[in-house]
């Protein structure tokens, strides 16, 4: 792993905290939430031998300023004005969980800049995967424990600001280590998704989740993947409580897509098995840039 360099960036209506790293051709990482801040330090990590990697805190989240409007239309816009900023002519576009979502938005909107898509444990164009998340989340998460997290996350979203950083933090580590298949290290794992003075804004997450849900879902999405001609690469943990299937059908639309299913593998894929995914994104990589 090279060094970051960390620059914070002016964008209309916000100021953006962003990395970069390695040198080479462009990859720019999207973080999930939406609402959190960049974790995506150890995927860079990976690849920067390959290309210059750029992370940022998305507006209003993590180091990030900035207030609404909360939508994918702005989203989108912002990572676009760091684009200029950069003075980026093409880059490879990867997101993980929300971030794959806001990645396949600004493919949409600016084919042309885009060399590639990495779409990484995202949950696809299609409403029935819902369903199956909350039967896999009730699989993974006790009776007792599920209430609890409910009542906390319901009190974060209200916009509570009685509530304490530590609380905050707390619920996103519990609800993290559900998802981490090593049982016995799930808690410390998670706990290395955090960075020191920063919390999640629910605020973002309750109004740019459900918006985000409906751009990928809205009808026509399955006709404008068949129109991307962008190499992408869908990636998905076999454990994942997202379902797997979403993001194969994503793959399944794109023409130049192909999907890697990890085996054993939660939605934090490189906390799980870094080895696979660097594998998967470096064999990836090498064709295209």
């Amino acid at each position: 792993m090279t060094q970051e360099t960390i620059e914070y960036v002016e964008v209309p209506g916000a100021t953006l905290w962003t990395a970069r790293q390695g040198s080479g051709p462009a990859i720019v990482m999207l973080h999930g939430g939406p609402g959190l801040w960049d974790y995506m330090g150890p995927v860079a990590g990976m690849v920067d031998d390959l290309a210059t990697v750029y992370r940022y805190d998305q507006r209003a989240s993590g180091r990030s300023s900035g207030g609404p409007p909360f939508t994918v239309k702005a989203a989108v816009a912002d990572l676009e004005a760091l684009r200029e900023h950069w003075g980026v002519e093409h880059w490879v576009v990867l997101g993980h969980s929300w971030g794959a979502t806001l990645a396949l938005a600004y493919c949409l909107a600016h084919p042309d800049r885009v060399q590639a898509l990495i779409y990484i444990s995202g949950v696809g164009i299609y409403t029935g995967w819902r369903e199956d998340f909350a039967a896999n989340m009730n699989a993974l998460i006790p009776p007792e424990e599920r209430k609890q997290l409910a009542e906390l996350r319901a009190q974060l979203v209200s916009g509570d600001r009685g509530l304490s950083a530590s609380i905050n933090r707390e619920y996103c580590v519990r609800a993290w280590s559900a998802e981490i298949v090593d049982r016995e290290n799930a808690r410390e794992l998670a706990q290395s998704l955090l960075v020191d003075g920063v919390q999640a804004n629910w605020e973002v997450n309750r109004v740019l989740a459900p918006e985000g849900e409906r751009f990928a879902e809205q009808q026509g999405m399955p006709a404008q993947l068949a129109a991307l001609r962008v190499p992408t690469l869908v990636v998905h943990g076999e454990i994942d409580p997202r379902p797997a299937w979403a993001g194969q059908r994503v793959a399944d639309h794109i023409p130049s897509a192909e999907f890697v299913l990890l085996p054993g593998v939660g939605h934090f894929v490189w906390l799980d098995s870094p080895d696979l995914l660097s594998a998967a994104l470096r064999q990836f990589l090498v064709k295209v840039l």
